[in-house]
């Protein structure tokens, strides 16, 4: 299975770049490196470390009916978790986010991936949907179809909604002993009785006023720190477009990454997004120049700063294979001396 995927991966990357150097120069494409400005790529770089500072306080704030979780020991899980995501497909790196404070703060891990799964997805598509109608609004791309976007806009509507409708529901005590539960195997029935209630929980944000409007107010400043990102990129390669442009730019580039099928999405998101970058006019050779500038500089960036943060949360092995139940690993990172700790993983 890990050959055959590997394989289907190489070739994948191998008809991703054919198809790019169908589309462009990619001669052309490279020597647009001697014109770009690298003191706007270090400022680049810079900014997107801050726009994932201010996404882990969104993640803190989401977390915040647990006392006493360090925002640094978060930010830096955020950085490998990040780190993670780029070398490895399928978003491997949310399970570092949901393995490391699983393992050093003691939150049920099923609490941890409805945050991460369900809220944070939720409102980056509010976010990603309102960025789009506006930048399209702005741009007039008429290439983008109207049908495609409002189809998102729905979508995001009936997730919120039906994400908020499951976050009120009422649980009994003890849901194994529901009549429903009795009509399931005992082995399933307690497993459920295990993890629906912290699920639940973890979808706190979407019943909760004052965490919903934190977290709601502090996504769109991350976003827009993000679009702040690939607007200092294109002005180290001279793209000449207008803020607003880069709303959707910024938006189809993480989409892209959203599922990368190979590794750092190579191949995929230069296609992908030298295609977009395109609908504004630009010349492809140039475009495509910034795709791949872009892609290699944030890609060496993320390993750089994920292994520095992993260094200095010596985040191990074990911090990221373990699964026992039981309290996090005695001297970790995390809760006060004194403070007490959450029940611990069923």
């Amino acid at each position: 299975m890990l050959r055959v995927r590997t394989w289907f991966q190489l070739a994948l990357v191998l008809v991703s770049v054919g198809v790019l150097a169908w589309r462009v120069d990619l001669g052309d494409a490279f020597r647009t490196f001697g014109d770009v400005n690298y003191a706007w790529v270090v400022a680049a770089l810079g900014v997107f470390t801050l726009s994932k500072f201010v996404h882990a306080t969104r993640w803190r704030i989401l977390l915040g009916r647990i006392p006493g979780l360090p925002l640094f020991g978060l930010f830096g899980t955020y950085l490998v978790s990040n780190m993670v995501n780029n070398l490895m497909p399928l978003r491997t790196g949310d399970l570092v986010r949901i393995q490391v404070p699983a393992r050093r703060y003691n939150i049920h891990r099923v609490e941890l991936t409805a945050i991460i799964i369900v809220v944070e997805t939720l409102l980056d598509g509010v976010a990603f949907a309102i960025l789009l109608l506006v930048g399209l609004g702005l741009s007039d791309v008429a290439a983008v179809r109207q049908s495609v976007l409002w189809t998102l806009v729905a979508l995001v509507v009936i997730g919120v909604v039906l994400a908020a409708l499951a976050a009120r529901i009422r649980l009994p005590k003890d849901l194994s002993q529901v009549g429903w539960g009795r009509l399931l195997p005992g082995w399933l029935r307690h497993r459920v009785a295990d993890l629906v209630p912290p699920f639940v929980d973890g979808l706190a944000a979407l019943r909760d006023p004052r965490i919903a409007w934190q977290a709601i107010a502090i996504s769109f400043p991350a976003w827009l720190i993000e679009v702040t990102v690939f607007w200092l990129f294109g002005q180290a390669f001279g793209l000449g477009l207008s803020f607003s442009a880069y709303l959707v730019i910024t938006v189809a580039a993480n989409m892209i990454v959203a599922l990368p099928i190979t590794p750092t999405s190579v191949g995929v998101y230069e296609v992908a997004l030298q295609e977009v970058i395109a609908l504004f006019g630009v010349d492809r050779s140039l475009a495509a120049g910034y795709a791949i500038g872009a892609h290699l500089f944030m890609s060496l960036w993320i390993v750089a700063t994920g292994l520095f943060a992993a260094w200095l949360l010596n985040i191990s092995f074990g911090d990221l294979f373990y699964l026992r139940n039981g309290e996090g690993r005695p001297g970790a990172v995390g809760l006060p001396d004194g403070q007490a700790r959450l029940p611990a993983d069923k």
